[in-house]
């Protein structure tokens, strides 16, 4: 073989070689450009917030809190929401234990309930409120009594929206409410 047939091979090779490289580096780009395209989607469908907490279970997305007040509260005022500040479980990132609120991350049916405990002689009504609208009520009533507690427990079966707002308000003026473990709000997406 001649001198300019192995250099002209060798340059044709070089030329091949490098033609499959750059192929590669371009999959490689392509896929990097489309999974940034797939996270860039998912930060704008959920506006930023972290669902790390939400897992999938049958090809839906689960959701459910548990909330506790971590103390008893006297004299809250009537249409004051109760702040159940103790977070055991927040799957979904939807309660928010500074506002008392929950939000539905997704649109489907949810269950919520809560419990209250409150003194002999004493009272704490409450309502859960889905946006602005009363959906049940709660009133566990001490007074007449001369000794022990009383609670009383409320469930709910509603269907929210996406960005549905839910949160226990006190009606009248709630004059005590054990903390602790005794006083609780749940919910979950069925």
């Amino acid at each position: 073989m001649s001198l300019h047939r192995v250099i002209a091979f060798n340059v044709l090779g070089f030329i091949l070689l490098s033609s499959v490289t750059a192929h590669k580096a371009c999959s490689k780009n392509a896929n990097l450009w489309k999974s940034i395209q797939y996270q860039l989607k998912l930060v704008e469908t959920t506006e930023g917030r972290c669902d790390c907490d939400t897992r999938e279970l049958h090809g839906h997305k689960t959701v459910g809190f548990l909330a506790k007040s971590l103390k008893d509260k006297t004299n809250v005022n009537s249409g004051s929401t109760v702040i159940f500040d103790k977070v055991v479980t927040n799957t979904g990132s939807g309660y928010d234990a500074s506002t008392g609120q929950f939000v539905a991350p997704y649109e489907g049916l949810y269950h919520f309930s809560w419990t209250i405990l409150t003194y002999h002689s004493k009272y704490f009504a409450t309502q859960l409120m889905h946006n602005d609208n009363i959906i049940a009520g709660n009133y566990p009533d001490g007074r007449g009594l001369s000794a022990g507690n009383v609670s009383a427990s409320q469930s709910v079966l509603i269907h929210l929206a996406a960005k549905d707002k839910v949160r226990v308000r006190a009606t009248g003026a709630g004059q005590y409410m054990f903390g602790g473990t005794w006083s609780t709000f749940n919910g979950f997406k069925i």
